[in-house]
């Protein structure tokens, strides 16, 4: 495999994302952008004993340059967000128990914390239902996240999560989901309260500046 390191890269975090409760079995990818195109996770392998040789190299079209085996049926949004966002260089495609579940009702989640609005950016939106692995839903995805987050419900599915590095779109993922996690939480003590706008426009401006360094 030509990428070989970046091949080991993106398994590390595929089973992080695992381990995170992240995700269950095979559902979900990880993917990061190289010269060439982009290199995925393969397609119903556990992550835990994918090999550096069964990662798929593909380039920005879907074409397969490097791997035998199928890469994963989400391969389509992996390359619409590198396409549509020149400061995205890894995607992660989850299913987090309570980010699904708002994806699910669709039902977007505020950047109600601090924290959320500098690293996750502005809302995250749900995009419109379309069956997984077909371009409708990649262009779906990427459409409704835009450039003002660096995430996106996926309606009924789960989530997609983007990043200058794979530990940046991890970084968002576990963000995205502990945010969903303490949203539900408030709303059991009357829901959160809105950020001032100042705070609002100054996470917007740091959440700018980050994506382009």
């Amino acid at each position: 495999m030509k990428y070989q390191a970046e091949c080991e890269l993106v398994i590390k975090y595929a089973v992080e994302m695992e381990d995170r409760d992240l995700t269950v079995g095979t559902s979900g990818n990880v993917s990061m952008r190289v010269d060439d195109g982009a290199i995925i996770t393969p397609s119903t392998i556990p992550y835990k004993e994918i090999r550096p040789e069964d990662c798929c190299l593909l380039d920005l079209e879907g074409g397969v340059l490097e791997g035998e085996k199928i890469p994963s049926v989400e391969h389509k949004v992996h390359l619409e967000c590198y396409k549509a966002r020149s400061d995205v260089n890894a995607v992660i495609h989850a299913h987090p128990t309570v980010a699904s579940a708002f994806a699910a009702a669709r039902i977007p989640l505020p950047a109600f914390l601090d924290e959320f609005g500098v690293y996750v950016g502005d809302e995250v939106r749900v995009a419109e239902y379309a069956i997984s692995g077909t371009v409708e839903i990649a262009k779906s995805a990427v459409d409704t996240m835009g450039e003002t987050a660096n995430a996106v419900f996926l309606a009924s599915h789960g989530m997609v999560c983007v990043g200058r590095d794979l530990a940046g779109a991890m970084h968002v993922a576990r963000q995205v989901e502990r945010g969903a996690q303490i949203y539900l939480w408030t709303k059991m003590l009357g829901g959160p309260v809105d950020l001032p706008e100042d705070s609002k426009n100054l996470f917007a401006q740091v959440f700018a500046f980050y994506r382009t360094r």
